[in-house]
Parts: structure tokens; sequence; C-alpha cells
């Protein structure tokens, strides 16, 4: 599957504009709104170790858990 912000948006994890909770798209559509009831949410730009793990418990593609890879300053 392809992620990021060339073609059709797939991305399975994406923030709460209010909470800043990390959402899945999959209980977001079901849903509607994230439970502090806001309907606004963004693209997740990063993401904690905390949240990380919440996100391997998922089952979360890790392809788009790679695009956070922390990459060298060379």
């Amino acid at each position: 599957m392809n992620y990021g912000k060339d073609g059709d948006f797939n991305d399975p994890v994406v923030r709460c504009d209010s909470c800043q909770k990390l959402l899945r798209m999959e209980r977001l559509r079901a849903r509607g709104k994230c439970t502090c009831g806001a309907r606004k949410v963004r693209n997740v730009q990063s993401f904690t170790a905390e949240e990380r793990g919440k996100m391997d418990g998922w089952g979360i593609d890790p392809a788009f858990i790679a695009l956070f890879q922390e990459s060298s300053d060379d």
C-alpha cells in the first residue's frame, strides 16, 4: 500500500485535531468522530514510543511506521 501525500489517502492512523489522540482510520470511519467528540483530524507527523507500541498492538502496517524512522544528518 502507498502512504503519504502523493495519491489517495490511505494512512491507517491519524491524529485528532482537538485532543491529539491517535486514531485508527477504520474506527474513525465507523464512529465518525474521535472519542472526545471532535471530527477534525490531521496526518500523523510524529509519535512517541508509547504510541508506537500502541500502533504495533493494533497491527498497523510496518511500512507506514517505517515512514517515520529517524534519518542520519550525514
